[in-house]
């Protein structure tokens, strides 16, 4: 990467350290040199939601091995190829020719905003990962058709349901302490967080409107985020004001899907789904097949096996790989996807920080519509992603744990939302008895307290509190949080109690 190549952003205007409140910590003291954003990372690694990923499903649900993903796992590997993917773009000597002294600055707070927007990246996942959010999003759809009982705008944060949405939520109100102001985290990590910047319907045709990204009740701290973070932009059609997303989302994205596309497939291999062969022989199909239905079959020249096979294609030859352990030895096997791994991950990390600096113009403007991986000739990413879906997504045993996490979680609706709107105050009661106190008081100093900025609820106040004061949105909320915060086994334990089935 030479200066011409390096795009001069003005990173200022993405990275002013302002929250929600003043910092009461860090802040403080004198000898405390970390930055804002540092402090952001403690602050995550120490709160109970991040610590509840350990058991909630990557791709296997509740697995008893202690070598398949969980998402905390996957979110510590996300954060850490954040961190190459930081470094790589900030410590060249043409970033360095063009912020001067602020080079070093800059370095240092894009480096922890993306540790800690991608150590944050799933927490808002609900029981069983992607499967449970569709889960949520069916049954509230069929519950809202046949009740009308809150607005459009509304119903769209349960019909649309995202783990991403959730996510702001909980690390900016559901991490309570008395505030409504969460882990009170800067402004410009919660904006290198939101993968869907938009308070809107699911299904635009920019990247961050793919789907519906902010519940209702995060309207507000939304607007200051977007105001900090210069993450407005003008639509050159219609001339109206319309919101991008933040620079460093981009490389949050990137880091996940280069982890959960060579992770995923790791995994299934440690458990014998796949050979080694059999996986490279996959991808190598998927590539050239790619290729001859996009015409630039001459692409895969350079890295066919050799001039006799010059139209095949080889990803071992992509990526620089070359075997080392001939022999099947169970070492040799462990061995020999991990060397692949390694150099995986560095094609991938090449390409999104090559297709970043090529595009930071556009991104900066948010004109830039694309995931960073997917701007590849060789369709690498792809690959591994068709891959995933049909030799470990679409297996049986799969399907059949995502089936039982599809009846927990409409089960656990089912009861919580009969209690919660039922007439008799009997029934009522017994959802405090559930549901965690501070998921009752986050709610309640929402609905009735806006205005208090420090609230303190004595046992006795939630005692007298009837589910029954709140609106409908408020109690519909309040059930979701619950549920979706929930791990994959408490889910299954809970729903099983509440079945009868275990006492």
């Amino acid at each position: 990467m030479d200066e011409k190549e390096l795009y001069p952003i003005n990173w200022d205007k993405y990275l002013s350290p302002e929250r929600l409140r003043k910092s009461g910590t860090h802040a403080s003291v004198d000898w405390d040199l970390r930055n804002p954003f540092e402090s952001d990372l403690g602050r995550v690694i120490f709160c109970p939601a991040l610590r509840r990923m350990h058991d909630k499903t990557q791709v296997i649900p509740l697995t008893s091995g202690d070598t398949i993903l969980t998402r905390l796992t996957h979110s510590m590997m996300v954060m850490s190829v954040a961190e190459s993917l930081a470094h790589i773009y900030t410590r060249t000597e043409a970033f360095k020719k063009i912020y001067g002294e602020k080079a070093y600055d800059y370095d240092a707070s894009i480096s922890a905003i993306l540790r800690t927007a991608a150590l944050l990246h799933d927490i808002g996942n609900p029981p069983f990962g992607h499967f449970g959010e569709i889960t949520i999003q069916n049954y509230f759809k069929k519950y809202l058709e046949e009740h009308h009982i809150i607005t459009e705008r509304q119903a769209w944060d349960f019909t649309q349901f995202d783990g991403n949405a959730l996510g702001l939520r909980i690390v900016s109100k559901l991490q309570y302490t008395g505030t409504l102001d969460g882990l009170n985290l800067a402004y410009p990590t919660l904006g290198a967080y939101l993968k869907y910047p938009n308070k809107g319907k699911a299904g635009g045709k920019y990247v961050g409107d793919h789907k519906h990204g902010i519940f209702f009740t995060e309207e507000d701290i939304f607007g200051k985020i977007v105001k900090c973070c210069n993450m407005k932009k003008v639509n050159e059609k219609t001339k109206k004001e319309e919101i991008k997303r933040h620079p460093l989302s981009f490389l949050v994205e990137a880091a996940d899907s280069i982890c959960y596309g060579i992770m995923d497939m790791e995994d299934g291999y440690n458990i014998n789904w796949y050979s080694f062969d059999d996986m490279i022989k996959a991808l190598n199909m998927y590539v050239y097949e790619k290729a001859v239905e996009n015409n630039k079959v001459d692409f895969l020249k350079e890295y066919a096996h050799g001039k006799k096979n010059a139209q095949k294609f080889s990803i071992e030859n992509l990526i620089g790989f070359k075997r080392k352990w001939p022999n099947n030895t169970d070492k040799d096997k462990r061995r020999l996807i991990l060397d692949f791994r390694v150099k995986m991950i560095d094609y991938l990390t090449k390409l999104t920080i090559d297709n970043f600096i090529n595009h930071l113009e556009d991104i900066d403007n948010g004109k830039y519509d694309n995931e960073l991986l997917k701007e590849d000739n060789y369709c690498v990413f792809s690959a591994l992603s068709e891959f995933a879906q049909r030799k470990i997504i679409a297996r049986r045993d799969i399907q059949e744990l995502e089936l039982t996490g599809n009846s927990v979680i409409n089960g656990l609706l089912d009861i919580l939302m009969r209690y919660a709107f039922s007439e008799d105050k009997k029934y009522r009661s017994k959802i405090k008895a559930v549901i965690s106190k501070s998921r009752m008081e986050v709610t309640i100093h929402e609905h009735d307290f806006k205005k208090v900025k420090f609230k303190t609820f004595n046992e006795n106040d939630l005692w007298k509190f009837d589910v029954e004061q709140l609106d409908n949105y408020s109690k519909l909320r309040l059930i979701v949080d619950f549920v979706a915060s929930m791990t994959d086994k408490y889910s299954v334990e809970l729903y099983q109690r509440f079945a009868g089935m275990r006492m």
